[in-house]
């Protein structure tokens, strides 16, 4: 355990020093990597717009409808809705820094040590994006404050009492929403020639918090757009220091050689795992003997 956790922190500050390195890099680049962002004020307007569109005339329909959403619909929905869990990519993540963290490397080649940093690079930003888009989107719901649809009958879909201390008072921006917008921009960033079943599959995730009741719709649009947002600034971050993603004309990408090969990770942890077992057989043998 203290060998592991002597490791582990090693790669951090490994990492750091790395991190420190590219940093010195790109202040002294004459020409910097030009990302080609999306159309900020476009994008700005447009959810705005939905947002007051929502507040004006969706919310109010959205609280008489939810009652009428029939049982087996709210049920199917309810398991769906579960995909925007931030612990559905957090735990995941987590376990693949720390498990790969806490290997011993130095038996490994230079390519396989590689292929095991590219996951861990790779989950290390999942990790950010999903907490840091959460983490952040949390405290917007407490200041803000808004009632949830729980709460319609009574006091409406318009109704504020910030700081938003209980849950029930914690609606907009939905959560559930920024993980899928998160999500959704991870997915196109990975695989980006099935960027419209992502945006698909994703915004269905934001859309089940209005149908099982959680959200009124302007909470979901603002909590989609936040959690992509977030995590496509956090992309372009990570590719103007060099870190797992690139910028190749203009766009944030992932060159080939760093994509995630399955027959490389396999071979390296297998490798690890025969060595793991050849050093406890010596220490047997020396043991009999």
């Amino acid at each position: 355990m203290i060998a592991g956790w002597k490791r582990l922190s090693g790669q951090g500050r490994a990492f750091w020093a790395l991190f420190k390195q590219r940093r010195v890099i790109i202040k002294l680049q004459s020409d910097k990597p030009v990302i080609n962002h999306p159309n900020w004020q476009l994008l700005a307007v447009v959810t705005v717009s939905l947002i007051l569109m929502g507040f004006l005339f969706l919310d109010q329909a959205a609280g008489v409808w939810k009652s009428t959403v029939p049982p087996v619909t709210h049920k199917l929905f309810r398991l769906y809705t579960d995909l925007g869990k931030s612990e559905v990519v957090l735990i995941p993540a987590a376990l693949a820094i720390l498990a790969l963290g806490v290997l011993n490397w130095k038996a490994l080649r230079v390519a396989q040590q590689a292929a095991l940093m590219r996951v861990q690079m790779l989950g290390l930003f999942l990790f950010v994006a999903i907490a840091g888009s959460g983490l952040t989107n949390n405290l917007l719901k407490i200041m803000i404050g808004r009632a949830r649809p729980r709460h319609f009958d009574e006091l409406g879909p318009m109704t504020f009492d910030p700081p938003g201390l209980s849950s029930s008072f914690q609606g907009f921006p939905s959560g559930h929403s920024a993980t899928a917008g998160a999500l959704a921009i991870i997915l196109i960033l990975l695989i980006p020639r099935l960027k419209w079943t992502w945006i698909g599959l994703t915004a269905w995730i934001a859309i089940s918090r209005v149908v099982v009741g959680s959200h009124y719709p302007a909470d979901i649009v603002a909590g989609f757009a936040y959690g992509a947002a977030f995590t496509w600034l956090l992309a372009a971050w990570m590719a103007r220091h060099r870190l797992y993603f690139r910028v190749i004309d203009g766009s944030i990408d992932v060159p080939n050689q760093l994509r995630l090969s399955a027959t490389s990770l396999y071979k390296s942890l297998s490798l690890l795992r025969q060595k793991a077992y050849d050093k406890a057989s010596n220490k047997s043998a020396q043991g009999e003997d």
